[in-house]
């Protein structure tokens, strides 16, 4: 096979050779440009967007975080009228217009799951439960939604 290509590479004229080298390399610089080097840049531009999209996210959580802290922060005395912490619960939530997906009632302590809520709307339903109940936020778990301002609350444990 070597042969046969260097006997065929002497037939060519020298400008042929010229320009079939010339073609080798411009091959082999496509295969090398669109064969890795291409994939690998949007491969890293694609992880560059995610990356920025994940500090964004972050940064919102972040400061939404802030927000239901504060609204779950501080105990006072209970102005409810002997009611237990799940009725407690449950009537402010219809109060506020904000319905459980799922809840889960414990000793001295309630969990819920909310599948999507106006983020002002919670935040004003957690901090009637704090002022007026002295219910705090124990612990949450909540993520953005694709509607703007809405978020579902993955877990939320409240107490007193």
């Amino acid at each position: 096979m070597n042969e046969q290509f260097q006997a065929w590479w002497k037939s060519l004229s020298e400008r042929e050779q010229q320009l079939s080298s010339i073609s080798a390399v411009s091959l082999l610089l496509a295969i090398i440009y669109w064969g890795a080097w291409k994939p690998l840049s949007d491969q890293l531009q694609a992880s560059q967007q995610e990356l920025s999209s994940a500090q964004q996210t972050l940064s919102w959580v972040q400061d939404k975080a802030t927000l239901l802290v504060q609204a779950g922060v501080g105990k006072q005395e209970s102005k409810g009228e002997n009611l237990s912490l799940a009725q407690l619960v449950n009537q402010s939530a219809r109060e506020h217009g904000i319905n459980f997906s799922r809840i889960v009632n414990k000793k001295e302590e309630i969990e819920v799951w909310i599948n999507d809520v106006e983020f002002t709307r919670f935040v004003g339903w957690l901090t009637d439960l704090n002022n007026n109940y002295a219910v705090s936020v124990l612990n949450t778990d909540f993520s953005k939604m694709d509607q703007q301002g809405h978020i579902r609350i993955n877990r939320l444990l409240l107490g007193y």
